[in-house]
């Protein structure tokens, strides 16, 4: 039994979010870095390189953690890409991920909890990925030539 295209999509999504949450629980844990991050990114304002620089200062594990999470995406992108959608599955779930990486990011400092924050971050990603499998809409001219 096979998932849907669109499932497979957005739980794809979510595997190098996994990975960067569970990191940036082991940066909580040996130095306080999420919060830390969290306070810094909030007192320091909106700001894309100051996010930038202290994320790669306070969670080296979440990154280390997204990282591996993102090859793993690649090795399942690359077993999935021969087979009908997969090449689709696969850059709707690298898609989805950026945005929700992205959406992470500009709501460190305006979400009113970490809670609600990793929430719309994995609600963004799925969404993007599972909308992005099944857009643009199929088309006959774009079927592949072998089964």
């Amino acid at each position: 039994m096979t998932l849907p295209r669109e499932l497979s999509a957005g739980a794809l999504a979510l595997v190098p979010m996994t990975g960067a949450v569970l990191g940036a629980s082991v940066d909580e844990r040996m130095h306080f870095g999420y919060s830390n991050w969290v306070s810094v990114c909030r007192a320091s304002g909106f700001r894309i390189e100051s996010l930038i620089s202290f994320t790669f200062d306070l969670l080296p594990m979440a990154l280390i953690g997204m990282l591996i999470g993102g090859l793993v995406l690649q090795f399942v992108g690359a077993t999935l890409w021969f087979r009908h959608g997969g090449a689709r599955v696969a850059l709707a779930a690298h898609a989805g991920c950026a945005l929700g990486m992205l959406a992470a990011l500009l709501l460190c400092a305006l979400a009113p909890s970490t809670s609600w924050m990793l929430g719309v971050e994995l609600l963004v990603a799925a969404t993007a990925a599972m909308g992005l499998c099944r857009w643009p809409a199929h088309r006959p001219d774009c079927e592949p030539v072998h089964p």
